[in-house]
């Protein structure tokens, strides 16, 4: 105990200031319950923010099938011809790949990769274009739809 002076000489002890080992437990357990809340929050954010890869990567896609079929008679069957360098999203979280192309249409394809593999509902996102300009926006397991929303803005 620390001794301070109070007047004709005097001491008394003070008491000790600081934190009591169950006080620090209990700041412990607050952060570990806090940390349990927030941790799969920020990464379903960090998710999200990383879908606007695989979808750029796909509007990218559909401008340079338009660029090519202005000059050819059916829409270009690999992203060579289309002149992708490589078949990875400009971030690299997604893989992309043309499913199918014909003259009336294709699908394309974006693949998580890494942490974004983890984004089950919206893994993967794809885009098929139909006829003159019919765009379909689908993810996941559905073909057709996209009832989760990926691609919402």
């Amino acid at each position: 105990m620390k001794k301070r002076r109070i007047g004709n000489g005097r001491t008394k002890s003070a008491p000790c200031q600081g934190w009591t080992l169950t006080e620090l437990m209990i700041c412990l357990a607050l952060m570990g319950v806090l940390a349990t809340l927030a941790i799969p929050s920020f990464q379903q954010q960090q998710r999200q923010a990383r879908r606007h890869d695989g979808q750029a990567s796909l509007m990218q896609i559909q401008l340079d099938q338009a660029r090519w079929r202005s000059t050819h008679e059916s829409h270009a069957d690999s992203l060579t011809d289309l002149g992708w360098p490589s078949d990875q999203s400009a971030q690299g979280h997604y893989q992309i790949s043309l499913v199918q192309a014909s003259a009336e249409g294709y699908v394309v394809q974006a693949v998580g990769q890494g942490a974004q593999a983890n984004d089950r509902a919206c893994n993967p996102l794809r885009l098929r274009w139909v006829g003159t300009a019919s765009p379909v926006f689908s993810a996941g397991q559905h073909l057709d739809s996209d009832p989760t929303g990926c691609w919402k803005k």
